[in-house]
């Protein structure tokens, strides 16, 4: 099925297909345990006065870097960066395959860490194995590539029945309720501790986690698209897009499984088009698996196979210190 972007974000969509749905064992309409919401905060036992002057810090130290990037500041030549046109190329889509259960492996090796730090750990690890087999130049230790991580907004992450998101006081909202986040992952060569990957990617989330960065660009898009007209917000936005090198979301399925019309569903898998990005992550978990959609530009990636590769391999290396 394809869809327009503008009907609603993956949260809504998913929900929207859900209510088609039965389970296949009770033959109800599936659901998943609520979440929480990506944008809430781990809990510390900090003090609440430094607490919100972290915050505050944090959030103006992201915004302003938010701000030079849809100006003038982008990501240094990669074979994976893509760039203003990059959106109108041959795209080519590959399947990275991983199991929840391994993932929880991984996060359990750190304390307090997330499945959503895992999944990035994991995807820093594979870009840099990507980059470090298909360079055509070395590569300075700790180079910084930069991803656009779509966040969801709503007060519960839970996908909610269709008649819930279109109640009229409902606090899940139908539609496209998401802000961005600019996460950075840094190159580095192979070492002897996989789970540096893991820990590296779960102190900047942590920083992230606690500004206000994703809410605030969110009203920061909304307050243009109001004030200077949906062509300027869109010239923002493809900016941002242009001076980053990916795309990466990650809604979270139903964990059993269930069928549409009576024909049970294998998978979920989903993707988007028209980014100048030169790769486009959005990942599905259903029933145990997550599965990540890779699209790419094929000029920049003509084997995303092997992308999707380093990705599972990273996961498994990880796996395995973590055990």
């Amino acid at each position: 099925m394809r869809f327009h972007h503008a009907l609603g974000d993956g949260v809504s969509l998913l929900s929207l297909m859900l209510t088609m749905g039965r389970n296949v064992s009770d033959n109800k309409v599936p659901n998943i345990q609520p979440l929480v919401s990506s944008t809430s905060n781990r809990s510390t036992n900090e003090n609440g006065l430094w607490k919100v002057m972290k915050m505050i810090f944090f959030t103006s130290v992201y915004m302003f870097e938010f701000l030079m990037r849809s100006l003038w500041v982008r990501d240094k030549e990669t074979v994976v960066r893509g760039g203003a046109g990059v959106e109108l190329w041959p795209r080519k889509i590959a399947t990275a395959k991983f199991s929840l259960d391994d993932l929880k492996t991984v996060k359990s090796a750190v304390a307090n860490a997330t499945i959503n730090d895992a999944l990035f750990g994991v995807i820093s690890s594979g870009l840099s194995r990507y980059l470090e087999n298909h360079s055509t130049k070395p590569l300075k230790e700790g180079l910084r590539i930069t991803g656009a991580a779509m966040v969801n907004l709503r007060p519960s992450l839970g996908l909610q029945e269709i008649e819930e998101l279109m109640k009229k006081n409902s606090k899940s909202k139908w539609g496209n309720k998401f802000g961005m986040m600019l996460l950075p992952v840094y190159y580095h060569k192979k070492g002897s501790d996989p789970l540096q990957y893991l820990k590296r990617a779960k102190t900047m989330i942590d920083k992230k986690k606690l500004s206000c960065e994703a809410f605030l660009v969110y009203k920061l898009a909304y307050f243009v698209t109001k004030t200077l007209g949906g062509k300027f917000a869109s010239l923002l936005n493809y900016r941002i897009v242009c001076n980053t090198s990916f795309t990466f979301s990650n809604v979270v399925g139903p964990k059993e499984e269930f069928m549409i019309a009576g024909v049970p569903v294998t998978y979920i898998r989903t993707t988007s088009s028209s980014l100048p990005h030169g790769i486009t992550m959005h990942m599905v978990s259903y029933a145990g698996r997550a599965d990540m959609q890779i699209l790419v530009a094929k000029d920049l990636i003509p084997h995303p196979e092997e992308l999707a590769k380093c990705f599972e391999d990273a996961l498994l290396e990880m796996k395995e210190a973590a055990l």
